[in-house]
């Protein structure tokens, strides 16, 4: 989630609702729906086993990775393909970001973050490997023998991690060390093959499947850690580290967040436990509570989050707003603002995105309005169930269509539709405009030709059908379709551009 050109227009709308939201005092928590999780078939979930220590004044991991894949389609696998995300910051040449942020990501001057890949073995047998794509960004490994329909197999990666001075999702700032899409993830092998699509700048460019993890990393002691599942194990040593062991299961990703300098909350809402990570405690119980609230709103509406834990943590990242499994990064200047709205707006954002990414995941690179049109409505669903529809109406037409009538005075739709590729987007601008606003312009046109009812059990359905698993576009039809006697295929292709049959 890529927030920086809308805190202006958070901004705007902020002056316009103050008033209203002041008004607003008492917040009744809603009902939780008791829904249990569909399961995930244990047999073929992939399984990464970590162990790395962290050296604060290299700013570097070095690690140990073990994965066991399972080869659950019906191809027989001569290689298998891991993205290795670090080397997008090795030069300048790939760097994630476009000329004008630059000075926002990079405030000491560019600085090099990289991964190397030490070893690759099966069996202590050591194998070949290429390092490969644009900006290094992928890893091809051989097994020994081609990977058959139904079989296991173990590979491990030594690897070594240089984490680059910038404030985004990877790297380090003055007050926090980011370390995200740090490790060797497999790729994800579908009906297209296997998605190598490189990390673009604009977007999130990230497509994954759930897998469990168990993750030891080993930090200086004076570090608290913000992380992707829960804590097992915390043991000290005499030499002034700890290591700490976590545990995550049907997780697409694991992230962790250091800093010497947080103050932590916590709080409990229906068994879930939220955590709130700021910055010396600045806006720390705000924080925890928008946190809160929208675990307890996005229950009641979709369903039940099925993690133990969820985590908000105040960054060092100058876009805004990022998520990650059980773990959502919030940029510390949102929390440094007079007015408590943007933070609010971005807080509940990137939540959702635990259930439109996190839990019902999709192609981020291919088929981004997915998540993004779907969660971007849902922030509106949360500020119309915490503060009624008349501050939803507010937010839609001062916020959501003002900026998508705005982009229009600049620069012409090409009619393209909101299915897009991140490939198919001209600029960080045009890609907000296009999937974020007008994803939600048509989210409302479908909730509108469906009516409530009928809307939020297509919602539900979706979200308890297709848990932990990877939806397209077409899935998100069916399921929409089935819930209403209105035909919805005219508006999917007047919004979409998509042909369906």
């Amino acid at each position: 989630m890529r927030f920086n050109r809308r805190l202006k227009t958070l901004g705007i709308v902020f002056s316009v609702l103050l008033f209203t939201m002041c008004l607003q005092v008492f917040f009744q928590q809603p009902y939780i729906e008791n829904v249990s999780s569909r399961k995930a078939d244990e047999d073929y979930l992939n399984h990464y086993k970590i162990e790395t220590v962290f050296d604060d004044e290299s700013m570097s991991l070095k690690g140990s990775q073990t994965i066991t894949f399972k080869n659950k389609l019906n191809d027989d696998f001569e290689n298998i393909y891991f993205h290795i995300y670090p080397n997008i910051f090795k030069n300048k040449k790939h760097i994630p970001f476009e000329e004008e942020e630059m000075q926002y990501a990079y405030p000491n001057g560019f600085n090099p973050g990289w991964i190397e890949i030490i070893d690759i073995k099966e069996k202590n047998q050591r194998l070949y490997y290429k390092v490969m794509g644009d900006g290094e960004t992928v890893l091809r490994v051989t097994p020994q023998m081609p990977i058959k329909p139904g079989e296991e197999r173990e590979f491990l990666i030594e690897f070594e991690v240089k984490l680059p001075n910038v404030v985004a999702r990877m790297g380090y700032g003055d007050n926090t060390i980011n370390i995200t899409n740090w490790f060797p993830i497999l790729a994800v092998y579908d009906q297209q093959g296997w998605n190598l699509d490189p990390y673009y700048a604009i977007g999130d460019p990230f497509y994954s499947e759930v897998a469990s993890y168990d993750i030891s990393i080993e930090v200086p002691s004076d570090y608290i850690i913000a992380t992707t599942g829960n804590i097992v194990k915390q043991q000290s040593s005499k030499k002034n580290k700890t290591r700490y062991k976590m545990s995550a299961e049907k997780v697409r990703n694991f992230a962790m967040i250091l800093s010497k300098k947080f103050d932590v909350k916590t709080a409990n809402v229906d068994g879930i436990t939220v955590n709130s990570y700021t910055l010396e405690g600045q806006k720390s119980e705000e924080a925890l509570q928008v946190a809160l609230d929208s675990v307890a709103i996005f229950n009641k509406i979709f369903g039940k989050y099925p993690y133990q834990q969820l985590s908000v943590v105040a960054s060092d990242f100058f876009l805004g707003g990022m998520e990650y499994p059980n773990l959502v990064m919030i940029g510390n200047q949102l929390y440094r603002l007079e007015e408590d709205f943007p933070l609010e707006y971005v807080i509940a954002h990137e939540i959702a995105h635990q259930w439109w990414y996190g839990i019902v995941g999709n192609n981020e690179v291919t088929e981004p309005w997915l998540d993004e049109a779907l969660t971007e409505y849902s922030t509106l669903l949360y500020f119309e169930e915490k503060y009624g529809s008349h501050i939803k109406e507010q937010i839609f037409e001062k916020m959501i269509k003002a900026q998508y009538e705005n982009f229009l005075a600049l620069k012409t739709d090409k009619g393209e539709g909101i299915l897009r590729s991140l490939k198919d987007f001209d600029d960080s601008l045009e890609y907000s405009s296009i999937v974020y606003s007008r994803g939600a312009l048509f989210v409302e046109a479908l909730r509108s030709e469906m009516g409530d009812k009928n809307f939020y059990r297509a919602l539900r359905e979706y979200y308890q059908r297709y848990q932990f698993q990877n939806v397209t576009t077409m899935d998100f039809y069916n399921i929409f379709e089935k819930n209403t006697d209105k035909k919805l295929k005219p508006l999917f292709q007047e919004w979409l551009k998509v042909n369906i049959e």
